[in-house]
């Protein structure tokens, strides 16, 4: 026996009332009139159908802008805004998946906040304060299988209780840490039973922060392509990263055909975690999204 649909606005019985663009069942109250979906979720609402979002999504991977993004797909691009940060709230909480392995460096890049209203002034008014204190840190990690994770902690430095708030939860079975030798990165990484090792002090040569450096520079492009996006979306934008650079990172020496194949992939699982996010996200919503905000303004 079918499972019966009761209206969520009077709880009276519904009848069917055709599908949406995305196939999904629409029912109509027999009491109140009003219709509802059988399945709610980020794409119940959408006038576009899948093949639209998953072109959109293709670009995203392809890093291209969203103005010629919406050109392509014959969007608005206040639509395509829209439909960026419905993916980005679908990788929300990615990161707290990924586990780092074996060797593992960590190191931090910064952000310069150019936005005025959090920009920290001097005691007089006349300047801002020094640059260290109108700077984002981003604090990155990645292990040797080429799997990173990126969080924005703080303004100015982290400090030791940001690296263990933030990335605790992220370690894996370690066998040795590789660092730069900042001095705040020490207590957390005296938590694990692995080897530490200060690459600015190793006069073999054999341990060097390369990769990871490597992965600030392919951060800092990315936010370049990027440029005009509003700071408080910014651990949006570096989830997105992450996902990307961990899906194409060992990609970089294979044939462009597989390449493809990996960005097909990439498509279809980034469409599905759309699917599954089971949250409507609306247009004010996206437009109330505090992001990091709360970082933003506090000045320790």
């Amino acid at each position: 026996m079918p499972k019966k649909i009761y209206c969520p606005f009077c709880g009276s019985t519904t009848i069917k009332h055709g599908k949406t663009k995305q196939g999904i069942q629409r029912y109509k109250c027999k009491q109140c009139h009003k219709t509802c979906l059988s399945k709610y979720n980020s794409l119940a609402y959408l006038k576009h159908g899948s093949s639209i979002i998953k072109q959109f999504i293709g670009y995203m991977i392809d890093d291209v802008s969203l103005e010629v993004s919406a050109r392509n797909i014959g969007i608005d691009v206040k639509t395509a805004h829209y439909y960026r940060h419905i993916v980005f709230n679908a990788l929300k909480d990615y990161q707290d998946s990924i586990k780092l392995s074996g060797t593992i460096l960590i190191d931090e890049t910064f952000v310069r906040i150019r936005e005025k209203q959090y920009k920290i002034l001097r005691p007089d008014g006349k300047d801002i304060r020094g640059l260290s204190f109108n700077q984002l840190c981003i604090i990155t990690m990645i292990d040797l299988n080429g799997y990173c994770v990126a969080k924005v902690s703080s303004r100015a430095m982290a400090q030791p209780d940001d690296f263990k708030r933030l990335f605790n939860g992220n370690m894996g079975k370690l066998l040795r840490i590789i660092h730069d030798g900042n001095p705040k990165q020490v207590q957390f990484m005296k938590q694990y039973d692995c080897q530490i090792i200060n690459a600015r002090k190793d006069d073999s040569l054999e341990y060097t922060t390369d990769l990871v450096d490597s992965l600030h520079s392919n951060m800092k492009r990315y936010f370049f392509k990027h440029a005009g996006y509003r700071l408080k979306y910014l651990q949006h934008y570096i989830n997105f990263f992450v996902y990307r650079y961990n899906n194409l990172s060992k990609s970089k020496n294979k044939n462009k055909t597989v390449l493809i194949k990996i960005k097909n992939r990439m498509i279809e699982d980034l469409y599905k975690h759309v699917e599954n996010s089971n949250r409507h996200i609306k247009y004010t919503s996206y437009l109330k999204d505090k992001g990091i905000t709360e970082i933003l303004k506090h000045t320790r």
